[in-house]
Order: C-alpha cells, then structure tokens, then sequence
C-alpha cells in the first residue's frame, strides 16, 4: 500500500510539473504564446471566418481579466453602484470586449511579423513591447498583465499609443456625466442584444 501511494504521488508531481509551466512563464513567451496561437487561426485556409470567430473569442475570453478591466473603466463610478449592478456591468463589459476585440484581430492581424522588444517587470505586473511589421507601416503594440494564480492575465493592450482600457474609462465617463450609469447600462444592454 505505501508502494502505491508512492507511486501515486509521483505521479501526481509529475502531471503537475507538465501541466503548470505557464506560472514560469516569462511575460514575453505568454504574449508570444496568444498571438502565435491567434495568427495559427487566422492563417488556417481550411477554417472560414465564421468559423474562426469563435475560437479568437476563445483565446481573448481565457486571456483577458475582465473583473479588473470592468472596475477600472468605470473609476470612482465602479464604488458608486450597488453590488448586482457592478456584477451586470462586468458580463455585459466582457461581452462587448470580447466582440470588439475579436473583430479587431479579425480583420487587423494577418500575416504580419511580430517583432518583440522589451519586457519590463514591476512586482506582480509586466509590461511587453511588440511592433506588427507590415509592408509599409509598423504598429508598436504593448500588452500589459499582472500575474493572477499561476500565470499570466491580460488587462489592457495599447495600440499605436492608444490604450484601449482607457478609451473605454473616458468613453463610460462621458456616458454618465451625460445621463446616468443607469443609462450606459441600458446602452450596452441593447448593444448585446443587437450581437446576439
């Protein structure tokens, strides 16, 4: 019986050495990791866009911390509403992100090369520098993460400059000093019907 156990426990150690490397996962070889897997899809000629959909979806949904993402965009409005409203806003804010964002890298991230550049760490958050290289035009792209259990986890990427947490923070700002949050939640409600 100890000879099972053992062996058992060998075993155990074993699965969890080869199922858990991404909590070693340096900050550059976990973005590497999303967009090979990302321009794997997109450059599969058996796959058709409706298709392919779903499996970016797929890829943004696991990658992305959403929760923190939902907090940050709304600021010091985020402490303002009550617990069920922070809770809607977080899946209809997931939603809508994961649309948009799977259409962005639908129809911008082909073929091109991506070139890696700096990583920079700073305690429990990193920061990767990446230009797309096109024929006529290079797009610096930085994708930021703070680790979460044993990984990674995405909560913002800025494109060209522009960050998109924070088009969404001034955005969702605007939509409440003009009316309400009440309001902006509506909006984005309806904005998830019309996808559906």
């Amino acid at each position: 019986m100890k000879r099972l156990l053992s062996i058992f426990s060998w075993f155990l150690a074993v699965l969890w050495l080869w199922s858990g490397p991404a909590w070693a996962e340096t900050p550059t070889a976990y973005v590497r990791g999303i967009l090979d897997k990302t321009m794997s899809i997109q450059n599969d000629a058996s796959l058709t866009e409706a298709s392919r959909r779903p499996l970016i979806r797929q890829i943004i949904e696991k990658n992305f911390d959403f929760p923190m993402m939902a907090r940050d965009s709304l600021g010091a409005a985020y402490g303002q509403v009550g617990a069920g409203q922070r809770q809607e806003f977080t899946q209809v804010f997931s939603y809508l992100f994961q649309d948009s964002y799977t259409r962005l890298v639908l129809n911008f991230l082909k073929r091109e090369n991506v070139e890696y550049h700096r990583e920079n760490r700073e305690g429990s958050k990193a920061r990767v520098d990446t230009t797309i290289v096109r024929t006529n035009e290079s797009i610096p792209v930085t994708y930021l993460m703070h680790s979460a259990g044993q990984g990674w986890i995405l909560y913002d990427v800025i494109v060209d400059g522009v960050s998109i947490l924070q088009n969404y923070r001034t955005e969702f700002a605007r939509a409440i000093r003009a009316k309400s949050f009440a309001s902006l939640l509506d909006k984005m409600r309806t904005q998830v019907k019309s996808i559906k």
